[in-house]
């Protein structure tokens, strides 16, 4: 039995160490090919410029005389950002750097978070990683190159799991608000930790969500974060990308009118879904991060990164005999169930 025992150890190495060289060889391949335009992280240097605007006082959502230049692509994009504020904000530190140390700073942060993440993951499912790291090479090949805040919300999302399985709710749920503030989307977290009934999380999400928008008030004046709202308008009707389900329902010829709702449609679905998967929280928390994807009026190329977050159930799931419920109660029962033994 221990010789069998010994022999399944030294093929279940064996496998990993195989998936895990041919994964990253992979990535690795891809990488060096993307990279034979030059290490120029194109998004961080938005992210700067929208930082460098803040800083000499410009309008945050268009281009002053003066200010580093930004590519724009309309239809889809007509403005120099298409985040909220508190990217900027975010990035006015990094702005005081000179010439654009700032934006290669920046791209260093995205690094480490990717890579803190990926390592994490891969040390508690190196096979499980290998495959999804393969699946999603591109994408992730992308997210290495652009500097895109993605690999930070990918970071906050997969901890946010992790202290949620440590039953630390405030934590989970401050997390989840940071990840919102970048990007708006994981704002569906916040449905997901409603419908798991983790109500110190819910608190924790809406205290944290209203400091960092105090924050970004702050940083960016009011005006900015208005004028942000139009911009999500736009970017859901006519600005919807290529790669969005709004996008691919037009490329399949499905009537613009049709198309542009189609993001809010599945949005819809993705929390009918997430209630209905509510007994199953790692089941639930996979289809909140698919459901920040498909109900997206933009999603690039990069993007496809985040569905690497549904890989943390995986990685530290939840008992198998313990629902949501069960969890929730577990929490706010305990003290009374101690103090009843104690009596």
């Amino acid at each position: 039995m221990a010789a069998a025992g010994t022999e399944q150890d030294r093929s279940y190495r064996l496998a990993r160490i195989l998936a895990l060289a041919l994964a990253f060889g992979i990535l690795a391949t891809i990488q060096f090919l993307y990279f034979q335009r030059g290490l120029i992280p194109g998004d961080a240097f938005t992210y700067l410029a929208a930082g460098e605007r803040l800083n000499d006082g410009h309008p945050l959502y268009a281009l002053s005389a003066g200010d580093r230049p930004v590519d724009l692509h309309p239809p889809f994009w007509t403005v120099p950002l298409l985040s909220p504020p508190s990217i900027a904000v975010v990035l006015r530190p990094f702005a005081l750097l000179p010439g654009d140390a700032g934006a290669y700073a920046w791209w260093a942060v995205c690094l480490a978070a990717l890579g803190i993440t990926l390592v994490a993951l891969v040390r508690a499912i190196p096979i499980t990683t290998s495959v999804a790291v393969i699946a999603l090479s591109i994408p992730i090949a992308y997210e290495i190159g652009v500097g895109n805040l993605n690999a930070v919300v990918l970071a906050l999302l997969v901890a946010g799991w992790y202290f949620f399985i440590r039953s630390r709710e405030a934590a989970t749920g401050a997390l989840f608000a940071a990840a919102t503030a970048l990007k708006v989307t994981p704002g569906v977290m916040l449905w997901w930790l409603v419908t798991q009934r983790r109500w110190t999380g819910v608190r924790a999400f809406l205290l944290a969500g209203l400091a960092f928008a105090g924050v970004s008030i702050l940083g960016a004046g009011l005006s900015a974060h208005l004028e942000y709202l139009g911009i999500v308008r736009q970017t859901s009707t006519a600005g919807s990308s290529d790669l969005s389900a709004a996008g691919i329902a037009r490329f399949l010829g499905v009537p613009t009118e049709i198309a542009s709702v189609l993001p809010i449609v599945l949005l819809g679905v993705g929390f009918v879904a997430v209630w209905a998967l509510r007994a199953r929280p790692g089941v639930a928390y996979a289809a909140s991060i698919i459901t920040m994807l498909a109900g997206s009026p933009v999603v690039n190329i990069n993007w496809f990164t985040l569905l690497l977050a549904i890989l943390a159930p995986i990685a530290w799931p939840v008992h198998r005999s313990t629902s949501a419920r069960a969890i929730s109660e577990s929490s706010v029962d305990a003290p009374r169930l101690q103090g009843a033994a104690n009596t």
